[in-house]
């Protein structure tokens, strides 16, 4: 097990890599505990916490609101919890999301962790200390910042994914391998297609990379990730500059997840590809470092078009609710170059502009 700590105003943050999920309890008190749980989580693995209070949840995206947050609120009630109360989310990144906001208000603020069982929530949701619930369509738009006690990372839970959730992971793996260039990003080019392919047969290969002795290519994968975002959110923990650069294709990706339907990390996909299409159109972008990106994100087969007519038109009316928008002006994530990226406040109707302009082009 390796330990990463995010030192963050708001708290301290454990990220527990390859820990066991099992193991939960060694690190809480179960008699001041209590869980916030997947459904689907709660089928495979919930026998092994009937000493806990419990929560069942449906953790899909259409109960990440106010109405699931004030549920769960009434049982908090019920079960006497107090301010010496502990919660553990144990889920994807909706059951986490809507567990950090909960336990953040709740008494106004009690103790928390969480156990991400998907890839995505693994290297994403989990960490970082934004908690936050959907409102009216808009994604995030409800929530606080705190970090949660611990993060155990179970990288045998991901073992029950399916492909689509698998690949939703890889799409916030590839962002971070963008954002730091170098090594990361080079083992992604040389190796992803080979982990994307083994999933379902030999998940986790374990000679995958000799000297990573305490795991395996997808292990040191999410660690790397892991610790580019520890590393930029303790420099930037509310969003106020340097963590935007976290948001690299996620301008678009919030629109096109709710238009198009599809998973986060798919619609990260098509946002990253729109920003090197975006920022080779500004100028920014070489060509040949743009095709080097691209061919990293068709490993993963997700279409990175953008929809017929109808979805742009609502990836467009998505956008111009963004929460990050500043009257008619967002701050956009552009790329340089691998490892190069930066913040630049545009107007909003030049993104349009773009998406109709590389829609016509594609």
């Amino acid at each position: 097990m390796k330990t990463i700590t995010v030192t963050a105003k708001s708290g301290k943050s454990r990220l527990l890599i390859n820990e066991k999920l099992k193991n939960l309890h060694k690190y809480c008190n179960i008699d001041e505990t209590i869980i916030i749980m997947d459904k689907n989580i709660a089928r495979l693995y919930g026998n092994s916490f009937n000493d806990f209070k419990t929560i069942i949840i449906d953790g899909s995206e259409k109960n990440k609101n106010i109405e699931t947050v004030v549920n769960i609120y009434k049982k908090l009630l019920e079960f006497s919890c107090d301010r010496h109360s502990f919660i553990v989310g144990i889920g994807g990144g909706v059951v986490t999301d809507i567990t950090g906001f909960v336990s953040s208000t709740f008494l106004r603020g009690i103790r928390y962790a969480f156990v991400p069982t998907t890839l995505l929530s693994q290297v994403d949701a989990a960490v970082g200390g934004k908690n936050g619930v959907n409102f009216m369509e808009i994604k995030n738009i409800i929530g606080t910042f705190s970090q949660p006690d611990f993060v155990i990372i179970d990288t045998d839970v991901l073992k029950t994914l399916d492909k689509k959730e698998f690949i939703s992971g890889i799409g916030e793996i590839i962002k971070c391998s963008i954002i730091s260039g170098g090594e990361f990003f080079d083992l992604l080019v040389n190796n992803l297609h080979n982990v994307i392919s083994e999933f379902g047969k030999n998940l986790l290969p374990e000679n995958a990379l000799a000297w990573n002795k305490e795991g395996n290519l997808l292990s040191y994968f999410i660690e790397e990730s892991l610790k580019i975002k520890a590393d930029i959110v303790e420099k930037d923990e509310k969003e106020e500059g340097l963590r935007k650069v976290l948001n690299f294709g996620h301008t678009l990706a919030h629109a096109i997840e709710i238009a198009e339907n599809i998973p986060h990390g798919a619609a990260v996909i098509k946002g990253i590809k729109f920003s090197c299409d975006f920022s080779t159109k500004e100028g920014f972008l070489d060509i040949e470092e743009n095709k080097k990106i691209t061919s990293l994100l068709e490993f993963t087969g997700v279409s990175l078009s953008l929809g017929i007519k109808t979805e742009q038109d609502k990836i467009k009316e998505t956008l111009a609710h963004d929460k990050k928008k500043k009257g008619d002006t967002i701050d956009f994530i552009f790329i340089k170059n691998i490892g190069d990226i930066f913040i630049s406040n545009i107007k909003i109707e030049k993104v349009m502009e773009a998406i109709d302009d590389m829609c016509i082009n594609r």
